[in-house]
């Protein structure tokens, strides 16, 4: 036990472990939800799911602050002010949730959701759907602030912790339909797992968010106000980070609902058992890569150019390697969609090879994006972001005329982190460069 204890303390480790966990507990849960729903409407749950899953992003970039401002206040001593600046972060997200909930609350019961995306169920009951799930986000939109605070105060297992303690109780959970209620009609099925899994959600997210508090011992009730110029820094920053996340999120998020509009929620499953197959190694690849931002960021104000350069040596020959486990992947992919999913189940293999390389060229990019987050030079992202979300529909829609079918989508986001590929390390060894010639 005691050799194990260091790697039990590892954050980093344990948070990669605890990714990990969250991965293979999705990766089960999907075919019971498939085999609960259906195919269509588990398409369907995936449209819903996936659309809420913006309300996550609309924080206005706070829990980004949150994870840079609360190690500086620490570090300045300012220690008074973290709970002014969580307090504050509360209140705003309560307000933004607020908002959110009648903003989609209107759009939906205003917007034919149901036919542009035609899902094959009465209007009516499509608007209840949406009106529940909206609800169930927007409450775990504000508890789910917690994952920031532990990140910010060095305990960030405990924010990967909770993810996977979610994905593992929702899992458990839906035994009881599969086993106790298989029999009821289509829409109460779907009403039943979005009240499982937004209970399951809040739940876990408040145990988390009173553990949070109890254990770092910091009091919401006091009377310290951030000055004014640091509140404004605090949005204005938080604004930032909001759009790379809303534009990012947009960029991959989006391909569902232009395949429903296309092709209709059916075509929507394939696509999504393929990109959630690769989307394991991204994740496990990603937390580890994850701790570069900060390493970025140190070297950089040291000016250490040489450090930069063969972390980016470094990178490339690992790089190499992750091609050739993307290769494998691909290849074996049929054979796992089969045991993983179900004998009958199959994918077009233009479209395993077309989602290789879009998850090969979203690793290589964002390697370069912590780059260019560490050192703060948030424009960069901006301007590839908005040039890619710009391009986005335009390029689907081109890929769907020319037959390239549900690969068109992900043919259209390969082609803008292509351009990223090119452009993010022009600019980064530039950076780089002019670093050298600065010390």
């Amino acid at each position: 036990m005691s050799r194990l204890k260091p790697l039990l303390n590892n954050h980093l480790f344990m948070s990669a472990f605890y990714k990990a966990i969250s991965g293979l507990s999705l990766f089960v849960s999907i075919p019971l939800l498939i085999q609960y729903l259906g195919s269509t409407n588990y398409g369907v749950w995936v449209l819903v799911f996936t659309l809420f899953q913006w309300v996550l992003m609309m924080d206005f970039g706070l829990s980004s602050v949150l994870k840079t401002k609360i190690p500086e206040l620490q570090h300045s001593g300012n220690v008074n002010l973290i709970g002014a600046y969580i307090k504050a972060a509360y209140v705003s997200c309560c307000y933004i949730a607020i908002a959110i909930f009648f903003l989609f609350s209107a759009f939906v019961v205003f917007f034919d959701i149901q036919s542009v995306l035609n899902i094959p169920f009465e209007n009516t009951f499509v608007t209840k759907l949406f009106l529940l799930n909206i609800f169930f986000f927007c409450v775990n939109f504000i508890l789910n602030t917690h994952k920031a605070l532990y990140v910010g105060v060095h305990r960030g297992k405990f924010a990967e912790q909770s993810i996977a303690v979610n994905q593992i109780v929702f899992l458990v959970f839906l035994l009881i339909p599969l086993f106790f209620f298989p029999s009821l009609k289509e829409e109460s099925k779907l009403y039943l797992i979005s009240c499982i899994n937004g209970i399951i959600c809040f739940i876990v997210n408040f145990i988390y968010t009173f553990y949070f508090f109890r254990t770092e011992k910091i009091s919401l009730f006091n009377t310290i106000k951030i000055p004014k110029n640091n509140l404004n820094e605090m949005y204005r920053l938080g604004f930032k980070y909001m759009v790379i996340q809303v534009f990012t999120f947009f960029l991959f998020a989006s391909d569902n609902y232009i395949l429903a509009y296309f092709f209709g929620p059916k075509e929507v499953v394939p696509y999504d058992i393929t990109t959630k197959y690769f989307h394991f190694p991204l994740m496990i690849l990603m937390a580890g890569m994850a701790p570069l931002w900060s390493s970025f960021s140190k070297n950089y104000l040291e000016k250490n150019s040489d450090w930069f350069k063969m972390s980016f040596k470094k990178f490339n020959y690992f790089y190499a390697l992750i091609l050739i486990g993307m290769l494998l992947c691909a290849i074996i992919a049929p054979a796992i969609m089969k045991i993983w999913i179900s004998e009958d189940f199959s994918v077009p293999p233009f479209l395993i090879i077309t989602v290789a390389i879009l998850t090969s060229l979203r690793i290589y990019t964002t390697f370069y994006s912590y780059f260019f987050n560490g050192i703060g030079n948030l424009r960069s992202i901006l301007v590839l972001l908005m040039m890619s979300v710009t391009l986005k529909i335009p390029l689907s829609y081109l890929f769907i005329k020319l037959d390239f079918g549900i690969s068109s989508v992900v043919l259209s986001s390969a082609v803008c982190l292509a351009i990223w590929a090119i452009v993010q390390p022009i600019e980064a060894y530039k950076i780089v460069a002019n670093l050298k010639k600065n010390e």
